[in-house]
């Protein structure tokens, strides 16, 4: 058994997951080239499992949006809200409200970056979806009333808006900073294979999974940061000096030991 050091950058934002691995792990690897880096392939949506999925979109959104960016949540007014059945409806009306968002940015020259996540709840069966809502984060440029007005459906006299929009800054700290709003966008649960509930603009940074590192910490190290009254927080410091640690969080497998997953951010960031 040893301990290896996986990294997975995105800008200025770093998570670190320390795990125990059998040597038999260290054996088949032996010989083959690694990368020192390489771009982690964005999920195909839901086609995979929902921890690899939501990482990757937990990443992406630290490492693409910063500092006065804009956090919003489009509603349905009771008379507007998609059939159970028809759920895809509410896409249609994402869809529309980004493409008229998109419209907006290119009168200024600037690119849209966006991730969205698809909110709702299920019937008493289980089988439908209710209460349809959507979370998005987006690169600023816009001014937010201008935004607010594309969740709408027509044009001129016929437009008529969809529901409430809320319109937030994302803020270094507090509710609408960017580790709070990833973990919040990151509990989706999957509704039925194949159905997306996220999904980004293709211009973002892609995270980056760094060279793994096999030497860097042993069993005993992890167990003595575990009973440590810090968590090891002042060890690992000294580990990582260029970045300000903001979480460690511990899984106690009973079989495969202590894992320690860690996220930070470099210390030069702003905001």
């Amino acid at each position: 058994m040893f301990i290896r050091e996986n990294k997975y950058a995105s800008g200025d934002y770093m998570e670190v997951d320390i795990v125990p691995l059998s040597d038999e792990v260290k054996t088949k690897l032996s010989g083959t080239t690694r990368k020192r880096k390489e771009n982690i392939t964005r999920p195909r949506q839901q086609l995979v499992n929902d921890t690899s999925s939501f990482k990757w979109m937990r990443l992406a959104i630290n490492g693409n949006f910063f500092k006065g960016d804009y956090y919003f949540t489009l509603t349905y007014d009771d008379g507007e809200i998609p059939a159970p059945d028809k759920v895809e409806d509410a896409k249609k009306d994402l869809r529309n409200f980004l493409r008229k968002v998109r419209d907006q940015y290119k009168k200024k020259s600037i690119d849209l970056k966006y991730i969205w996540v698809m909110e709702y709840e299920l019937d008493q069966d289980g089988e439908y979806l209710t209460r349809v809502h959507f979370h998005l984060v987006m690169n600023r440029g816009v001014d937010r009333d201008t935004l607010e007005d594309c969740w709408s459906r027509g044009g001129g006299r016929n437009r008529k808006m969809l529901g409430y929009v809320y319109a937030r800054r994302i803020q270094p700290n507090g509710d609408f900073g960017l580790e709070r709003l990833s973990g919040y966008f990151s509990k989706g649960k999957r509704w039925k294979k194949g159905k997306k509930i996220w999904n980004c603009s293709r211009n973002l940074s892609r995270p980056q999974k760094l060279h793994p590192n096999d030497s860097k910490y042993s069993r005993r190290s992890v167990e003595k940061m575990f009973l440590s009254n810090d968590y090891g927080h002042e060890i690992l410091q000294k580990k990582y000096p260029n970045y300000f640690i903001t979480s460690i969080q511990f899984v106690d497998h009973e079989k495969k030991g202590k894992h320690m997953y860690l996220r930070m951010w470099k210390k030069e960031r702003a905001g």
